[in-house]
């Protein structure tokens, strides 16, 4: 039974390092930004560009106001100074005052909606900065863990070569030979575990004349699967 024990070693051991060398590769690719990190901080992005384009939008309007104030207040001490004496000049100038004020008071409405969308878009992005800080805080933890399971799978990794290094010597050719060749046609399982009499791996029962010849044969198959059998008592 030494060489099924060594065979069933094996197959341990690489079984366990293609389970470590998958979760080794989604830990890999999980390392670095989210999806969901990345939308955060666009979020703030967009947040602060629309906050800057609602200042700037209050800021145009203020300057249109005070220069309207200004004309309006020109035309106003024209109108009342006496200058201007021809009735016709005199209506158009009154015209042109009530125009101005009219589109003052316009501005002026325009001036205060753009005041409150950039309050609440002020706010908008001071939510979406908190929300960053929480999905950031929660990313470099998660990063912290993964970088830590990597490290802990790399030197599992580290063990497991070493540990097949030392076996392989002690394996003889042709054994390694089938032992490849079953587990590449028997779905990565060469050998199978033999418990209460059958085969765990197809569920076939050995007949009792070849259980009492399997306990002198060095490699004994079954013989549905055609797996390697070792008796689970062998491995206590």
């Amino acid at each position: 039974m030494n060489r099924a024990i060594s065979l069933h070693r094996l197959q341990q051991l690489d079984q366990e390092e293609e389970s470590l060398r998958h979760r080794l590769r989604e830990v890999t690719a999980a390392l670095g930004e989210t999806p969901t990190l990345q939308e955060a901080r666009q979020a703030v992005q967009r947040a602060a560009n629309d906050a800057h384009r609602w200042a700037v939008r209050q800021r145009d309007l203020e300057l249109a106001i005070r220069g309207l104030k200004d004309e309006i207040t020109s035309a106003e001490r024209t109108l009342y100074n006496g200058s201007v004496r021809n009735p016709k000049a005199l209506d158009d100038l009154q015209k042109k005052v009530l125009s101005l004020k009219k589109l003052q008071e316009k501005r002026e409405e325009e001036l205060l909606e753009a005041m409150i969308a950039r309050e609440e878009a002020e706010e908008a992005q001071k939510q979406a900065q908190a929300h960053l800080v929480e999905v950031e805080s929660a990313w470099r933890r998660d990063q912290a863990a993964l970088e830590a399971e990597k490290g802990q799978l790399e030197g599992r990794l580290g063990e497991i070569r070493r540990a097949r290094a030392a076996l392989l010597p002690t394996i003889p050719r042709e054994d390694l030979e089938l032992y490849r060749n079953l587990r590449r046609t028997r779905g990565g399982m060469a050998v199978a575990v033999m418990r209460f009499g059958a085969c765990t791996a197809c569920g076939m029962e050995v007949p009792s004349g070849r259980l009492e010849r399997a306990r002198e044969m060095d490699l004994f198959f079954c013989g549905n699967c055609e797996r390697i059998l070792i008796p689970e008592e062998a491995l206590l």
